[in-house]
């Protein structure tokens, strides 16, 4: 009977301890289940992230593409354009061949139509003395060159006047017979080279129009990428330009400075007039064993010493093999005639570009550079490969207003040469660039030029 109380107070307690636990069971859930959706969002979040960096990334390689686009389109127009200026060189001198072979054999008919008539003059004095009139026959009906020889013979035998005028008469008919072939094939060359100038000139302007294009669907695209990336990057269209005009800035700049350097490298080594430069690396070679002397000293130091003298020998491997094929070519103008060109080209400034012209209202690349030296006192050829193989192969570092720079598709090829422009000095070209774009000064481009420049 002691133990009922504890009894009924456990049962209470009992109560309560479940009551307790039924009232808890709810709150320690509640607690819990939010972890998971946390972690999905967290993940999405991640997710999201990496796909927006991503598409960023992506968007960033598709616009530098649109510079790598541009300028293999308007290379391409040059290279067609310059193969047209070729075509049309061709086309000129098969005309200039076909007029001078015409203008020979007019000459040569007109001997030969003078010796006929001292024949038939012979042969009528001879009628008249008496003597037979079978020669004038012979001359009178002859019909071509064999004949006449054949029917000649007769007249042969009046006497020396007459021989001599017969032997006359036979050799400026072969001279005429040869020239009237040579003028029949300069009238076909003529012929073929205006069909061959007038496809490359088809060609060129289909090309120069597919560059336009090109140039304008790049610009687009552009365009709509920097809007994608806006969006993406929760900016304005206006910030990401700018942006982006500035990393293709920089990544011009880049790459002009890197081409600048593999040019320079190159013709320093094959310049004569850079030989100082050239030999500066001998110069430096003595210091590899000044930096061996400590280590003979230090006995802990003769393994670094080889290791600057490793690269030494590597450093002169790019600049050792271009001389070998430096292309030929001579300078005949001077500094002062190179200042004059330039003076001359910077006073046509805004004229447009045509293909072929030579002025005065409009230039090509190579009539500008040809007409701007021609106004200088010497002739450096028509075409900008002509302009490249006659000039003188100089280094970039001795640059001096009034020299040749030239792009091509092989910097060591001169056949690929399609563009030529004239230093202007300090860092800036003067030239006619391409349709669409006048005649102008402009900084340096050095992204494929070729491995020389060029002194007229």
């Amino acid at each position: 009977m002691r133990f009922e109380p504890q009894a009924r107070l456990r049962r209470p307690l009992a109560v309560l301890s479940l009551g307790l636990i039924v009232a808890l069971g709810p709150a320690a859930t509640s607690v819990a289940d939010p972890v998971d959706p946390s972690q999905e969002a967290l993940d999405s979040a991640r997710s999201a992230v990496t796909a927006g960096v991503s598409a960023i990334a992506d968007i960033e390689v598709q616009l530098a593409q649109q510079s790598v686009t541009r300028d293999t389109a308007y290379a391409a127009a040059a290279a067609a354009g310059e193969a047209y200026l070729q075509a049309d060189q061709a086309r000129q001198a098969a005309e200039a061949a076909a007029t001078r072979a015409a203008e020979l054999l007019a000459a040569a008919n007109a001997d030969t139509e003078a010796s006929r008539r001292t024949l038939v003059a012979i042969a009528l004095s001879a009628a008249r003395s008496g003597s037979s009139m079978d020669g004038v026959a012979a001359f009178l009906s002859a019909d071509g060159f064999d004949d006449v020889v054949e029917r000649s013979t007769a007249l042969s035998r009046m006497g020396a006047k007459a021989d001599r005028a017969v032997q006359e008469f036979k050799a400026s008919t072969l001279v005429a017979n040869a020239l009237s072939e040579r003028a029949d094939e300069a009238v076909a060359e003529r012929e073929r080279t205006a069909n061959e100038a007038e496809a490359a000139l088809a060609t060129a302007t289909t090309a120069q129009a597919d560059a336009d294009a090109a140039v304008a669907a790049a610009t687009a695209q552009r365009e709509s990428l920097i809007v994608q990336l806006a969006a993406a990057r929760s900016t304005t269209a206006e910030i990401e330009r700018a942006r982006q005009d500035q990393i293709d800035a920089d990544r011009a700049v880049r790459a002009s400075a890197a081409a600048q350097a593999a040019r320079t490298v190159v013709a320093v080594a094959a310049s004569p007039a850079a030989t100082p430069a050239a030999s500066a690396p001998a110069a430096a070679q003595p210091a590899t064993p000044a930096a061996t002397a400590p280590a003979a000293t230090a006995p802990g130091a003769p393994a670094p010493a080889p290791a600057p003298a490793a690269p030494a020998p590597a450093a002169p491997a790019p600049v050792v093999a271009p001389p070998v094929s430096v292309p030929s070519g001579s300078s005949r103008g001077s500094a002062a005639q190179g200042a004059a060109a330039v003076a001359w080209a910077t006073g046509q400034l805004g004229l447009p570009y045509v293909w072929g012209a030579t002025g005065p209202g409009s230039y090509d690349c190579s009539g500008f550079t040809s007409t701007a030296w021609r106004n200088a006192g010497l002739s450096i050829g028509r075409t900008s490969r002509q302009q490249y193989s006659a000039s003188l192969k100089i280094s970039y570092n001795d640059l001096r207003p009034g020299d040749l720079v030239f792009w091509g598709t092989n910097p060591g090829d001169p056949s690929t040469v399609y563009h030529v422009a004239m230093w202007a000095g300090n860092g800036q070209i003067v030239e006619a660039a391409r349709p669409g774009v006048p005649t102008h000064v402009a900084p340096m481009r050095w992204a494929s030029t070729m491995d020389f420049a060029g002194r007229p």
